[in-house]
């Protein structure tokens, strides 16, 4: 009897660890997070359209124009759209091809949502080529091979796609039929071509991302030109005008024999920023005959806009009474606490290392660096005063955001202004959320490699191919992000955002994503941390902290049990708890970002 139950429980435990090893290999396949997504995009799609079959809210004025389209009437514009026509070519082209294998007696919301859908198919494969250049080049070894470092297993790069493509505000949208997809997918592949270097391609994607959001230009012109320019200041003068006989030299100046100080965050102070700035600034117009001429895609985009905007009289298309174009710096203060609700299990140890020591703090959950401790006083205190002021002297309240009890930031705006005092009360909220999001960028510090460790697998491998040299950063050896990247993100982010007077958390998607994609934290490198990372595990008990964070980064898995909680409640509340207003009796109307 003995013996037979433990046959039972030793072939049990079999079966468990093959299955786990199953498990392991799903998560590594390239396709797992395009499946998931799919997969969770066409449930919410359905329930969406066995709910609310009926346009809701924005896709009443988005479903008329799209039928305009679809009766080829192109110069008939509805007065209360304020975005280009991007969305409905789109629906035109996706409506045609399924003409060509199927009767569409009649185009209704439907089938014009399954246009949001067809998007959910191509993120993950986008999400994950950007994301995975970004791990490439985050060392600053640059490597010829492109190999994924051995830093990031292929199980992380999947996980870190899934959950971006969850973004809550970003798969809400997959079920409805707003421009909001679309718009986010093509700043995207347009940040991909540029990746890639493919530059007329790139200009055709970017003028593509503009015809979905104005918005759009600050990211696919501003902030991909400006990584560029940045990258051409680095070099030296000689290295940045090979290949171009043409160009003048270079201006004389002292600023072009300088190398830019341009640190990695994880090192950086406050006082780097306004350096860095002040640096590229001057280094740029030294060499503004170089950038001219290494910025020329950039300013053909910027152009195409600008023609746009005098053709148009103006930014947006319709309702333009409402959508006035003002200085709403509040907006960059908002942008904090969004990102630390959304991405806190990203976040958490940078703020717990903060506060407890390092020896109150369980290992898995440790930083191991003192770097991560918030900022002196004699920093904080001046930035929190510029947010007072900010939040005294520009915090505008549109009048939709007290008007529509339909979105959550009327709830949000509601608490803010239910005592005078509680917009200051936010003051010193904004500034963690910001330090936390902007210390992001450098990672965690235990992923650096100490100075004697070697480089393990492919990199060592690779240690005596040729590679590309790495950017100069002045006498910083740290990897990660530097601080003009970080700079970049922050002036795309500030122009996208602090013109609209209206405040709504689609505005904040793209953002939300750039950044995301830059808060890479690859595993340590280190000879011993690397040896615990690729050792051999035995038992059952091995494999599981395995899974869960030795060899995987146990924040991901935070993070997508919080996405799936916050998808799971945004859209179980938008289908099923309907409500009526007084003066529109029989109508339901539906919570929603």
């Amino acid at each position: 009897m003995s013996e037979s139950i433990l046959e039972m429980e030793d072939a049990l435990r079999k079966d468990f660890e093959r299955s786990m090893e199953n498990l392991q290999r799903l998560a590594k396949s390239t396709f797992t997070p395009w499946i998931i997504i799919i997969t969770l995009s066409a449930v919410w799609h359905q329930s969406v359209q066995k709910i609310v079959p009926r346009p809701y809210l924005d896709e009443f004025f988005h479903v008329q124009q799209a039928e305009l389209y679809l009766q080829g009437r192109f110069f008939e514009w509805h007065p209360k759209i304020t975005t280009p026509p991007g969305l409905y070519l789109v629906s035109l082209a996706y409506l045609g091809c399924l003409s060509l294998i199927a009767v569409i007696d009649q185009v209704n919301v439907v089938d014009l949502r399954r246009t949001n859908a067809a998007a959910a198919v191509l993120f993950p494969c986008i999400v994950k080529r950007v994301l995975k250049h970004i791990v490439i080049n985050y060392d600053g070894l640059a490597l010829l091979d492109r190999t994924l470092p051995e830093s990031w297993s292929l199980a992380e790069l999947n996980h870190a796609t899934l959950n971006i493509c969850l973004f809550p505000p970003l798969f809400f949208f997959f079920g409805l039929y707003y421009t909001d997809v679309w718009s986010a997918l093509l700043v995207l592949i347009t940040l991909c071509l540029h990746q890639k270097k493919a530059m007329t391609s790139m200009v055709a994607a970017g003028i593509a991302a503009l015809f979905f959001r104005q918005t759009n230009i600050f990211w696919v012109a501003i902030y991909l030109g400006g990584l560029q320019a940045v990258r051409t200041l680095r070099k030296p003068p000689d290295e940045s005008n090979r290949g171009n006989s043409t160009l003048s030299t270079t201006a004389t100046g002292r600023s072009q024999l300088c190398p830019i100080h341009d640190p990695a965050v994880v090192t950086a102070s406050f006082g780097d920023y306004f350096g860095t700035t002040l640096m590229l600034v001057v280094a740029a117009v030294g060499r503004y005959r170089v950038l001219i001429h290494r910025l020329k895609f950039y300013l053909i985009l910027l152009g195409a806009f600008g023609y746009f905007v005098i053709w148009n009289g103006g930014v947006v298309l319709g309702d333009k009474e409402n959508h006035v174009p003002s200085l709403h710096l509040a907006q960059m203060l908002y942008i904090w606490p969004y990102i630390m609700f959304f991405s806190f299990p990203v976040l958490y140890p940078y703020v717990l290392n903060a506060i407890f020591p390092q020896k109150y703090i369980p290992r898995p959950f440790r930083t191991g660096s003192t770097r991560h401790q918030f900022p002196r006083l004699i920093v904080a205190l001046p930035t929190m005063a510029a947010m007072l002021i900010i939040v005294h002297f520009n915090t505008i309240i549109h009048p939709f955001t007290l008007a529509d009890n339909r979105h959550y930031t009327f709830y949000v705006f509601r608490l803010l202004l239910r005592h005078p005092a509680n917009k200051y009360l936010a003051v010193p909220v904004y500034f963690v959320c910001a330090w936390a999001a902007i210390t992001a960028f450098g990672g965690l510090p235990n992923v650096q490699r100490s100075p004697n460790s070697k480089l393990p697998g492919k990199l060592e491998a690779s240690k005596s191919k040729e590679r590309l040299p790495p950017p100069p950063r002045g006498s910083v050896q740290d990897r990660g992000h530097s601080v003009s990247t970080v700079l970049m993100w922050l002036l795309a982010s500030s122009l996208s955002t602090v013109t609209a007077p209206l405040v709504e958390p689609r505005y904040f998607i793209v953002p939300w994503l750039i950044w995301r994609l830059h808060v890479v934290s690859p595993w340590p490198t280190g000879d011993e941390a690397y040896k615990k990372r690729k050792k051999k595990i035995r038992t059952f008990k091995a494999r599981c902290k395995a899974i869960l964070y030795e060899q995987h980064d146990h924040r991901l898995w935070l993070e997508t049990l919080w996405f799936l909680a916050v998808n799971w409640g945004t859209c179980h509340v938008f289908l099923e708890w309907g409500f009526q207003w007084p003066q529109e009796k029989g109508k339901v109307q539906r919570f929603m970002w």
